[in-house]
Order: C-alpha cells, then sequence, then structure tokens
C-alpha cells in the first residue's frame, strides 16, 4: 500500500503509533484508507457496544445503538493521524475497511485537529460518503434491542479476550439471562443450553 492511511484517536499527544494487540489477539497498528472511518474511530466509548460500524458497498455506515449515543460519543474533538500506508496491509481476518502494520512503531507523517468530531461527521453525511441511522432507526438486519452483541461478546472471550462478556453486561444488564443460556465448558469453548 502506497498511500496514505488514517487513524483516529482522542489524543493529540502522539508523537509516535506503536503497535498493541486488540481483537485480532496480534501485535499491530490499526489504520484505515478511509477517512470518514477513521473520524468513527476518534470517540472514546465502548466500541461495539454503543454503535455498529459496517461497509456497504465501500461506504461507511453507523448505526446508534442506544439513544443519545452520538451525541456521547462525537460532541467532542478528536485527532486524525496521516500515516504512510506504505507497511500498511489488508488482511482476510480483519474488517473490511481496516489495514494494518506489523511495525512496533510509526511516526505520523501530519496530524489534523478536528474541533468537533460530530460536525465532520454531519458533513460527511451530507457529502454521502457515510449512511447513519439515529436510534431506534436501523438496518432491517438488526436488532432494536441489540441482541446481535451476546454471542460475539461470548466469542470475543472464547478468544481470550478476557472480561468481553463482563464489558456486555456492564452496558446492557438485560442479557444477563440470555448470558446464563451460555455454558462456559473447560475447552474454553461456548456451548448454548436451551
Amino acid at each position: 500500500m502506497n498511500k496514505i492511511v488514517y487513524h483516529g484517536s482522542s489524543n493529540g499527544n502522539m508523537e509516535v503509533l506503536r503497535s498493541h494487540k486488540s481483537t485480532h489477539q496480534k501485535e499491530c497498528i490499526y489504520a484505515t484508507d478511509n477517512k470518514v472511518v477513521a473520524l468513527l474511530f476518534m470517540a472514546k466509548g465502548n466500541g461495539d457496544l454503543d454503535t455498529r460500524i459496517s461497509n456497504v458497498n465501500g461506504k461507511p455506515e453507523l448505526v446508534e445503538r442506544r439513544s443519545g449515543v452520538l451525541e456521547r460519543l462525537y460532541n467532542r474533538d478528536g485527532y486524525l493521524y496521516e500515516l504512510d500506508g506504505t507497511t500498511f496491509g489488508h488482511y482476510d481476518y480483519l474488517w473490511s475497511l481496516e489495514v494494518i502494520s506489523f511495525e512496533k512503531e510509526i511516526k505520523p507523517l501530519r496530524k489534523i485537529y478536528y474541533p468537533n468530531i460530530l460536525d465532520a461527521i454531519m458533513d460527511e453525511e451530507k457529502k454521502k460518503n457515510i449512511i447513519i441511522y439515529r436510534y431506534p432507526d436501523r438496518p432491517h438486519d438488526m436488532p432494536l434491542d441489540n441482541s446481535d452483541l451476546i454471542e460475539k461478546y461470548i466469542s470475543f472471550e472464547e478468544q481470550g479476550i478476557k472480561g468481553a462478556v463482563a464489558d456486555l453486561l456492564r452496558v446492557y444488564p438485560e442479557f444477563l439471562s440470555d448470558v446464563e443460556n451460555f455454558e462456559y465448558q473447560k475447552t474454553k469453548s461456548w456451548k448454548f443450553r436451551k
């Protein structure tokens, strides 16, 4: 990849971006070649528990899972880091709009300050560069009660992301009985119990 890639952050003090383990359990630096996606990752929040971000025909789609989440997450400032994309690549296990580098650290080429991320995202929506569903609106494939998160977070726990189910229940305590219908086996697999 020989172009600019972007990394969005709430932290404006990064002289270098350092690799870390995330959902994929690989030491890497995450970025995207889509500037709008980088804007979405500037938020400090609960990730998938607050919003669903997906790719619809190459365009990011943002779904607000609960009322007021977009305002809480994005009505603040943030920073867009431009990075040399030479060492970044897309791999089959990644989300379609993200790229990673296995470098230990990368110095940004440029940092751009956004005084209000929400305003920037709304501008991108006007330009038709993003599709936004505000609660309670959502795509037909997504349940209104956000129960699509249950299996996903149990799967995260199974993959070794300790505390994923606890994070789910902290935000959605109403899922407790559903989660209790999954039995954790000594083989470290979750088995659905009906």
